[in-house]
């Protein structure tokens, strides 16, 4: 994936990216099951699809623990506001 493609993907939703990673690896496994049968031309490929499939699970990831993160920083906000009073 080109940058511009990836800046793109972390703006959508989570269930856009989880379609998307979805969509991915079923032409990966489709890409490596013709690889195998001989009837894939590009040998690249699967390569590049699994490279996408990292991509697209790295940008899940990061979104997890931005949301854990942010959670945790209210839930310290929240004690500290208990504990002046």
């Amino acid at each position: 994936m080109k940058k511009n493609d990836l800046v793109k993907l972390r703006g959508k939703k989570l269930s856009e990216i989880e379609d998307l990673l979805k969509n991915k690896k079923l032409e990966f496994i489709k890409a490596k099951t013709n690889l195998k049968a001989k009837r894939e031309k590009n040998l690249k490929k699967a390569k590049i699809l699994s490279h996408e499939v990292s991509q697209i699970l790295t940008i899940i990831r990061e979104r997890e623990l931005s949301e854990s993160e942010s959670t945790k920083t209210n839930n310290i906000k929240e004690e500290s506001a208990e504990t002046k009073d």
